[in-house]
């Protein structure tokens, strides 16, 4: 297994400076063969990228099918119907997954989520309204919150965002950035004057993140985009579209059911170690890209061990709790709410088990049915994940119950979707706790001799398909350059 560090290394090793792990000069390797561990959108776009310069490439994945955190379900539900369990959202100011869908003919399946017109519903401190024109009803508010919760993110958060600059220089996290790693998101909040309740109202509204790095929160919101973000879409049909159509452009070049087991690396070359319905082999190429989630790759035997940076970033990078119950509704009775139709995307933001209610409905097949989903980040998800599998529905529908008192009775099908129990996930998407990013990251992405690391969390954009597909470009340059 991998090889695990002293305690007083590892804690040498918090306060080093990340600059100089991301930025460090490769050594130069050649060689045209390349194995990728990972049939995610990372590992796919590393693959591909390289393909188009001459090389052999074979990527290995342990699922029967590709795409990783991308995962689109269209079993139980009906005429058509689809759910998305894990990545929704593409903004049109994300250029990587725009580029990868328009360079693979998939941007006339683009549906603008946006399109779903209506009110938000919250349901917060036991009452229901819709998002107020004027003062908002909740004790704890300041006057300036009660008047524009949302006027005062600029007041809060911009602080922030003004530290971190941009965080793509090279020079990332620099000092003043790296002071945001040592404290919550909710605890910087209030820093700046934020009180509970508006706390509570934001994770609400983005979900429950508060625990987590400012750095690592603020990091990844300040990221430069292409342009202003104007409108959220999802694939018609499901997300699932991008990585099976990067995967057919691969063609065998992609192996399914295979199970990485070793990595052995040296300056002559890669090795490893894979099991597969007939057992075990050996691969052996020039390079190799580790697209895998670092939980995962803990599972790995690493011979020689990487730098001590590197190998405390492998044990120390955690994935998110994250849980989705997407439901199938007869009608979109919500349409039709006391208060006046309801609509979007982001649909309700409540304090309840359920927290956030996400609307896909507007890019299904059927325009009668609706399609709902409880989004559950953080201690609502590991709580969640505490509940016997048999009563998990059941346990959504009574907290949704409360603000949406029709849903029990109209859900025909249904998924449940828990993301620390995927056995090739082990979680929904990467952050740090405070503490931790300012090292962390940079260890992350750097390069080990003839490895090089991509997934989300070697990206700016974590947690998003354009990290992904970032960061396996990134990777192919990096590969490009050596060679």
């Amino acid at each position: 297994m991998v090889q695990r560090i002293d305690r007083r290394t590892f804690l040498a090793l918090l306060g080093m400076a990340g600059a100089d792990a991301a930025t460090a000069r490769l050594p130069a390797f050649g060689g045209k063969k390349v194995v990728v561990l990972g049939g995610g959108l990372a590992g796919l776009s590393a693959a591909w990228n390289l393909q188009q310069h001459g090389y052999e490439v074979t990527v290995l994945e342990a699922q029967d099918i590709p795409g990783g955190r991308v995962k689109t379900i269209r079993t139980p539900f009906k005429n058509g119907g689809y759910a998305e369990a894990g990545a929704v959202r593409i903004f049109n100011n994300h250029r990587w997954t725009m580029k990868y869908i328009k360079l693979l003919g998939l941007d006339s399946k683009l549906g603008a989520y946006d399109d779903d017109a209506g009110a938000h519903l919250w349901y917060l401190q036991g009452k229901r309204f819709v998002t107020p024109p004027g003062n908002w009803p909740l004790d704890g508010l300041t006057a300036q919150e009660k008047a524009n919760p949302f006027g005062m993110v600029e007041a809060y958060w911009g602080p922030g965002f003004k530290a971190i600059g941009d965080s793509t220089r090279p020079d990332y996290p620099n000092a003043s950035a790296q002071a945001l790693d040592r404290q919550t998101m909710g605890a910087f909040f209030k820093q700046n004057g934020a009180s509970d309740t508006w706390v509570k109202l934001l994770a609400a509204s983005e979900g429950d993140l508060v625990e987590l790095s400012a750095l690592a929160v603020t990091a990844l919101e300040g990221a430069p985009n292409d342009g202003a973000h104007t409108k959220t879409f999802g694939l018609i049909g499901g997300n699932d579209q991008l990585p099976k159509a990067l995967a057919t452009r691969l063609d065998s070049h992609v192996q399914y059911k295979t199970q990485v087991l070793k990595l052995a690396h040296d300056n002559n070359g890669i090795t490893v170690t894979v099991r597969t319905a007939s057992g075990q082999h050996e691969i052996k190429a020039d390079h190799c890209v580790c697209a895998l989630p670092f939980p995962l790759l803990r599972r790995v035997e690493i011979t020689p061990a990487f730098s001590p940076q590197k190998m405390a970033a492998i044990q120390s990078y955690e994935l998110f709790g994250c849980a989705r119950v997407s439901m199938q509704t007869r009608t979109r009775f919500w349409r039709n709410d006391p208060l006046g139709a309801l609509g979007g995307l982001n649909m309700v933001g409540t304090d309840t088990a359920a927290e956030r209610i996400w609307n896909t409905s507007v890019l299904q097949p059927d325009a009668q049915r609706g399609m709902l989903h409880s989004y559950m980040l953080g201690q609502r998800a590991r709580n969640f994940a505490s509940i016997p599998e048999a009563d998990r529905l059941a346990h959504c529908l009574r907290a949704s119950s409360e603000f949406l008192p029709q849903l029990p009775a109209e859900v025909e099908a249904s998924y449940v979707k828990v993301w620390q129990e995927d056995p090739w996930q082990l979680g929904a998407f990467t952050w740090a706790k405070p503490n931790q990013f300012h090292w962390i990251w940079p260890a992350a992405r750097r390069a080990e001799g003839r490895v090089h690391f991509a997934g989300e969390h070697t990206s700016v954009w974590i947690g998003y398909m354009n990290g992904a597909l970032e960061s396996g470009e990134r990777c192919a340059r990096e590969i490009l350059d050596a060679s």
